[in-house]
C-alpha cells in the first residue's frame, strides 16, 4: 500500500415507436450506443468548480460506463449530458475512479447515487477516511494498488496509481488499461492537482496512448493576480498545481519515448488561464504535439475522444521502465 505522505506536504481543491408528430415537439435524448469497440472519453467538466469525466467501454451487449471523478453532482452532470444529446442511467457505471477527496472532486450530493445502486468507488487507501467523510458508504470503497501492481475493477478495465504532492494528503494519479474489442489494450493516463510530476508520476505515464493532464496556470497571469501571497504559494510551490509549461514539458519527456494520440489538458484556472495561451505555448515549443490537445472547459463538456492507441517515437525503446520504489522526489 502507499507509503504516508510526509507532514511538510500541502494540498490545494421490438419497442413501439412514439408517433412522428409528437417526436418533433420532445427533445429526443439519446443513449450510448451498443457495440461500441474502443473506449470513448467524455469530459463534463472540469476546473475548480468541479470534475467529472465518464469512459464509456467497449460492449457488445449493455453499455457500460467508468466514471473519473464525482466532482459534479448527479443534477449538473445529467443536464451537461442532456446538452449533448444523452442521458444518464447510474446502473451502468462499473465503477469510480477518485483522485482526492476535495469537494470539486466528490460532491457529497452522490452519497445517494453511491449507496442505491452500489457503485464502487475507488482510490488509495491513503483518501478512504475523506471519501466516508464525503458520504461514499464503507462497503462502496474499495483500493487502487501502486508501484506496477494493477487493480482489476471491472471487466476489462485495470487500474494503477501513484501518489503525487497536493496539499496533505496528495492526489492519485490513475494509469487505467481498458481492453479494447478486436484489438490490443489502450492505457489512458490520468493526472490532476498535483503540485508536481515526480519520477514515480512519471514513470508511471510512460507509454499510455493518451495523457490527461492538469494545465492550471500561466505563471504571469498568476503572479499578478489578485490574490494572498499565500495562495500563489500554496499554487505554485511544488505541492499546489501544475502550470501550463510544467504540463507541457511533461508531455514532451514522455512522447520522447511514447507519442499519445490525444492529449487533454484539465483544470485550467478561471482567473489565471486562458486556452488561447494554452494552445500558444504549445504551438510555439511543442508544434508536433499541439494538433492533438483537447482543452476541457470547467462549465461545457469536450466532445467526445476516442481512445485510441499511440505509437512509439523514432528511434525510442519500446520496453516499459519499472516504476520507482520512491514516491517522492
Amino acid at each position: 500500500m502507499h507509503q504516508a505522505l510526509e507532514p511538510t506536504d500541502l494540498h490545494d481543491e421490438g419497442t413501439t415507436r412514439e408517433p412522428r408528430r409528437r417526436q418533433s415537439r420532445r427533445r429526443r435524448i439519446r443513449r450510448r450506443p451498443t457495440g461500441l469497440k474502443s473506449p470513448v472519453l467524455q469530459i463534463l467538466g472540469s476546473g475548480s468548480s468541479g470534475n467529472l469525466a465518464i469512459i464509456d467501454l467497449p460492449s457488445v451487449s449493455t453499455p457500460r460506463q467508468l466514471v473519473v471523478d464525482l466532482g459534479l453532482g448527479p443534477r449538473t452532470t445529467r443536464s451537461r449530458l442532456a446538452s449533448i444529446d444523452r442521458s444518464f442511467d447510474p446502473e451502468q457505471v462499473v465503477a469510480a475512479l477518485v483522485t482526492h477527496a476535495d469537494q470539486d472532486h466528490l460532491r457529497p450530493s452522490w452519497a445517494h447515487t453511491l449507496t442505491c445502486h452500489h457503485w464502487r468507488v475507488h482510490s488509495p487507501p491513503s483518501h478512504h477516511a475523506g471519501l466516508a467523510r464525503l458520504g461514499v458508504p464503507g462497503s462502496g470503497i474499495h483500493a487502487v494498488a501502486d508501484r506496477g501492481r494493477e487493480t482489476d475493477v471491472s471487466t476489462g478495465v485495470r487500474v494503477t496509481a501513484a501518489i503525487a504532492p497536493h496539499d496533505d494528503h496528495g492526489t492519485a494519479v490513475y494509469r487505467i488499461t481498458l481492453d479494447v474489442i478486436d484489438g490490443s489494450p489502450v492505457v489512458l493516463g490520468w493526472a490532476t492537482d498535483l503540485g508536481r510530476v515526480t519520477p514515480a508520476v512519471e514513470s508511471l505515464l510512460q507509454d499510455c496512448d493518451v495523457i490527461a493532464i492538469e494545465s492550471n496556470y500561466d505563471p504571469d497571469l498568476q503572479a499578478d493576480a489578485n490574490r494572498p501571497p499565500f495562495l500563489k504559494k500554496r499554487i505554485t510551490g511544488g505541492h499546489g498545481h501544475l502550470s501550463n509549461r510544467e504540463a507541457m514539458e511533461a508531455v514532451s519527456r514522455l512522447a520522447e519515448r511514447h507519442e499519445p494520440s490525444a492529449i487533454a489538458l484539465l483544470h485550467l484556472s478561471r482567473d489565471c488561464n486562458h486556452p488561447d495561451l494554452v494552445r500558444k505555448l504549445w504551438e510555439s515549443e511543442c508544434p508536433r504535439l499541439a494538433d492533438r490537445l483537447h482543452i476541457a472547459d470547467a462549465t461545457s463538456p469536450l466532445p467526445p475522444i476516442t481512445l485510441r492507441p499511440g505509437r512509439p517515437a523514432p528511434g525510442s525503446p519500446t520496453a516499459q521502465p519499472p516504476i520507482p520504489e520512491t514516491l517522492w522526489a
